[in-house]
């Protein structure tokens, strides 16, 4: 959650890799409240009055996904209920991009929900888990479920803060025919990218639908490029940015340049700040434009939109020709217990139940992402095929800010300041300033 976004990536990263994620949503909030009543009372003896039936727990959930990204929450939680009839679940959902600050000022207040769909990665739920907002879930019999390379984006110093829910991929929805029409194949570096993009355009198709009302779409975007144009280059980039040797403005100059390119030559929607993720989805969806940028959560609302649509998911070939391309692929959402919460059991229950195959298979499905149980691949839509060869190749990098010390900070300017050279009010390269100016302020204050 990148959407990512929202593009690793969001969300959105939402829940809303957001749902989310993530952003990795639209732009209203979505609960989803199912109340189950109480398994009734045992007969009393004829001699006392028969007690009163007891009320379910309730037990709160928050997330980053809603909307179209909301995917089979409402599902499951129906059935852990009805599984749990002494377990009222409630939950919260809300868009990838307001979801990361939410979540900030809950913890910082006491004020968070019993379970928390957390963005993994070193950034989101190590850091909060190492500051003491996350129950350890390390001694849980159910954990060993999952596969050690998934439970890495939310593990520290042998503490398991949250567990793995999916595994999800960015990259690029293109519709098929359009393709097809126009004698496109698949892009498989930069020139052949843009090249395309030229010839949607010249046909008077919109080369690529995108939302950035809350600047997640950008991210998404950045986190599919990153991987073939910055890392297959510098894989240690992570560690030198961490370390203070590395900068945005330095190592992703050209890769910036190159993004905003795109909008200036008008391969992109028009004023797309004034657009959200669902409504650059539905165009894409409804073949008013060519090319989405997103994460494999949003297939399901894709289809949703048009049954009909041909569409496929190539990765972000931002590469030179003759280089490899690169996936983003990563966990996308995760599910972590309050550590203060007053129902630690009924917390418990819940993650346990996302830790079984059966259950995790219905989520992922839903959702078009990877299984993290492990011995299970899970049932993905032939339009990954594309992408998959490429992940399965071991050719993919990690949604960008799990591995970012100060990658809240970072990707929240990103989506600000993205806005802004939208807008023409400030130049790609002020942005990436502000961004290592938000890294430095951020990590003066952990200091």
């Amino acid at each position: 959650m990148i959407k990512m976004r929202k593009k690793s990536m969001v969300t959105a990263l939402s829940v809303t890799l957001a749902m989310s994620l993530a952003a990795c949503s639209s732009g209203n909030t979505t609960n989803n409240t199912t109340s189950s009543s109480a398994s009734p009372a045992p007969s009393a003896p004829v001699t006392s009055s028969e007690p009163a039936s007891k009320d379910p727990v309730e037990l709160k959930i928050t997330g980053f996904k809603s909307g179209a990204e909301l995917g089979a929450i409402p599902e499951l939680n129906e059935k852990f209920m009805k599984e749990n009839p002494d377990i009222k679940v409630e939950y919260e959902g809300m868009p990838g991009g307001q979801f990361k600050e939410f979540i900030k000022t809950r913890f910082a207040s006491n004020d968070a929900s019993d379970v928390i769909m957390i963005h993994p990665g070193l950034a989101y739920a190590i850091t909060y888990g190492n500051a003491g907002y996350l129950y350890d879930l390390a001694s849980e019999p159910w954990i060993s479920n999952f596969t050690e390379a998934s439970l890495k984006s939310s593990s520290a110093d042998g503490k398991v803060y949250a567990i793995p829910n999916d595994m999800n991929v960015l990259g690029v929805y293109y519709n098929k025919k359009m393709f097809a029409d126009l004698s496109i194949t698949p892009p498989q570096n930069w020139d052949e990218f843009k090249a395309a993009a030229e010839k949607l355009k010249a046909a008077g198709k919109l080369p690529i639908s995108i939302g950035n009302n809350d600047g997640w779409m950008t991210l998404a975007a950045l986190y599919t490029m990153a991987p073939s144009l910055v890392y297959s280059g510098t894989p240690d980039f992570d560690n030198q940015l961490n370390g203070g040797t590395a900068t945005f403005a330095q190592s992703w100059s050209e890769m910036n340049k190159n993004w905003f390119s795109l909008d200036e030559k008008g391969y992109l929607t028009p004023k797309s700040t004034g657009v959200s993720l669902d409504q650059a989805q539905q165009a894409f969806a409804k073949g008013e434009a060519a090319m989405y940028i997103d994460g494999s959560w949003s297939l399901t609302g894709i289809k949703k939109t048009n049954p009909d649509l041909e569409v496929g998911m190539f990765a972000m070939p931002s590469n030179a020709a003759g280089k490899d391309v690169m996936a983003s692929a990563a966990v996308g959402t995760a599910f972590a217990i309050n550590k203060d919460t007053k129902v630690l059991d009924a917390a418990k229950k819940y993650l346990e139940f996302w830790s079984k195959a059966e259950n995790q298979k219905i989520w992922t499905k839903s959702q078009q992402a990877f299984m993290t149980i492990k011995g299970e691949t899970g049932d993905l839509d032939p339009a990954f095929s594309d992408i998959a060869a490429v992940v399965a190749a071991g050719k993919s990098y990690q949604f960008l800010d799990q591995g970012w010390v100060n990658g809240g900070a970072a990707t929240a300017e990103m989506m600000t300041s993205a806005q802004g050279v939208y807008l023409k009010a400030i130049t790609p390269q002020e942005m990436l300033e502000n961004m290592d100016k938000a890294w430095k302020q951020a990590a003066s204050q952990t200091k």
